[in-house]
Order: structure tokens, then C-alpha cells, then sequence
């Protein structure tokens, strides 16, 4: 029961995702009542505007979506859950609780992929969503501001009460912006305590989602090679 839990747990935290980038444009408007201004000469086209931003294919999330084969010896295919958005009793902290979920509100997902090492003992994985317009951009910025204001939340988990707290982590940088964090979940009717890693990257118009959950605290030193590893697969996939 316990490793099953535990499992659960680890499960409930591994999301990646894909989101988008909206095109920015624009600039001064000419002053079209000022005597002399310019003008294009005849047969002359100005440059066109910028094109918008488009949701990654599902081509594109399925070779951004971490394989087996991309991995070292030891792990093997899991399955995780169907995880409910749940929601924290502090709206600050809003987007570190909507980001443990299965689906991420609002986001069209991509493949997801779970491993494990052991019997469920080190947990692995990975999730991929897009969204339309900027929606990337404010997702990735909305988990930066969690980080930084949010001390901690409590949220239900299959009726049983989660405690959760974030720390920054000094993960490595991928994508064109990134979050590394750890997560430190609490779950007192079961007397167990989880400290999940998790990376949070955006390349474009897409954003992926990183989870590692150690076998215990001496694993944690993995979780910078693996999240490398993920976090690779998903840009090259990204840029396809």
C-alpha cells in the first residue's frame, strides 16, 4: 500500500508541457497629417507583419516526448495516473497546485511518458502541452511568480490532506526560459513525506515539464543529468 501511495504521489507531480509564444509586433504609428511624410514609391510592398504564433503539431510533441531508449540502463515504462486539477487554499499558489495535475487547464496535451527504477522506487516523468497565442509565455511566467511568493499550500489528494512546499533549484538552464524547483509534499495520515524535482521548460511555442521523484535523498544528485536529458529531447523535438 505504501509504495503504491508513494507511486501515486510521485505520479501526481509529473507533468510536462507545451505551451506557446504569442508573435510580438508593432511599432511608433506614422504621423499620416504631417506634411512631407514618407510614402511607398509606386509598385514599392512594405514588409509584412510578423506571422502569428501556432501550437506545436502533434508531430512535433511526439518527438519532443522523452523514449526509453533515451535513457540510462536500470529504467523501464511505467504508467501514471489520471491525476484532477486540484486546487490550493492560496491563490498565490495556484499555479504550483494546477501544475501536478494530468491535463493542464486550458493547454491541448501532447504524449506523456513514465518510468521508474526498481519496484516504483525512482520515478521519471514526462508531459507535453501546447497552448494557443501567449499562452506559454504566461503559463512560465505565472510559475516564476508561484516560486517567489508562494510559502507553502495545502490541497486534497484522493481524499487524503497534502501539504506542499517549493524551493528554486540551480537545475540546468534549457529552452529559451526554465524553472528548476523541488516540491516537498507531506501527507500525514499516510506518515510519509516526498521531495519531487521538477523542471519546467518553454522553447517557443512550447513548454515541457520534467519530474523526478529519488528512491531517496542520495538520488537526488541524478536529477540534473536526467532533467538534461528530457529537457534536450523536448527543444530538438520542439524545433522539428
Amino acid at each position: 500500500m505504501r509504495t503504491r501511495v508513494r507511486h501515486g504521489l510521485a505520479a501526481v507531480v509529473t507533468v510536462s508541457a507545451l505551451s506557446l509564444t504569442a508573435a510580438c509586433g508593432g511599432g511608433d504609428a506614422a504621423d499620416t497629417t504631417k506634411k512631407g511624410a514618407d510614402k511607398p514609391a509606386a509598385g514599392q510592398t512594405t514588409s509584412a507583419a510578423p506571422a502569428p504564433a501556432t501550437p506545436l503539431t502533434a508531430a512535433q510533441m511526439k518527438a519532443a516526448t522523452l523514449e526509453l531508449k533515451d535513457l540510462p540502463s536500470g529504467w523501464k515504462t511505467s504508467t501514471g495516473p489520471d491525476t484532477p486539477n486540484p486546487t490550493a487554499d492560496k491563490p498565490e499558489c495556484q499555479p504550483l497546485a494546477g501544475i501536478v495535475a494530468k491535463k493542464i487547464n486550458g493547454a491541448t496535451m501532447g504524449p506523456s511518458a513514465h518510468f521508474e527504477r526498481g519496484n516504483a522506487e525512482s520515478v521519471l516523468s514526462t508531459d507535453v502541452f501546447t497552448y494557443p497565442a501567449a499562452g506559454a509565455t504566461d503559463f512560465v511566467k505565472a510559475l516564476g511568480t508561484s516560486l517567489d511568493t508562494c510559502k507553502g499550500f495545502a490541497a486534497d489528494l484522493q481524499g487524503m490532506k497534502m501539504t506542499v512546499t517549493a524551493e528554486r533549484l540551480t537545475g540546468p538552464k534549457a529552452g529559451e526560459e526554465s524553472h528548476a524547483f523541488r516540491l516537498k509534499m507531506k501527507l500525514a495520515q499516510m506518515s510519509m513525506n516526498i521531495e519531487s524535482n521538477m523542471m519546467v521548460v518553454r522553447q517557443g511555442t512550447g513548454v515541457a515539464k520534467i519530474v523526478h521523484v529519488p528512491a531517496n535523498a542520495s538520488g537526488h544528485k541524478d536529477f540534473d543529468a536526467l532533467a538534461k536529458l528530457a529537457a534536450d529531447k523536448f527543444v530538438k523535438g520542439a524545433q522539428s
